[in-house]
């Protein structure tokens, strides 16, 4: 199982999944944090330091929705235990966060329908 909030390295941005893998899908959508600045599209959740300690006081922090992803939960976790994949120094994401970002998800113009979809499950 893959708990919700937990993180991975992956293109230099920290990921982590939004869902968790459930008996019938294995599937977890996943975002990344990424600065916010004039050439950054995603701007419905902002995000500080006081949310995930891996984000640095006084930076502008988003949540990626635009380039959110479905990714099998179970590789994922696979990929942490043998080392392909690293997780921050942080941790994972606090579950307050977590909902936070659930939360904007839901009603996020940047995320797509398909994995909103899978929000509801």
């Amino acid at each position: 199982m893959l708990p919700k909030g937990t993180t991975f390295f992956r293109n230099n941005h920290v990921w982590f999944n939004l869902t968790e893998p459930s008996t019938h899908r294995l599937e977890v959508v996943c975002v990344n944090f990424t600065t916010l600045d004039e050439d950054c599209p995603d701007d419905e959740c902002i995000v500080t330091q006081a949310d995930y300690a891996w984000i640095e006081a006084g930076h502008p922090t988003a949540i990626a929705f635009s380039r959110a992803q479905l990714w099998d939960g179970e590789k994922i976790a696979e990929c942490l235990r043998n080392g392909a994949l690293r997780k921050p120094r942080q941790g994972d994401v606090p579950a307050a966060t977590v909902a936070k970002v659930y939360r904007a998800a839901i009603t996020s113009n940047q995320l797509s329908e398909d994995l909103r979809a899978f929000l509801m499950f």
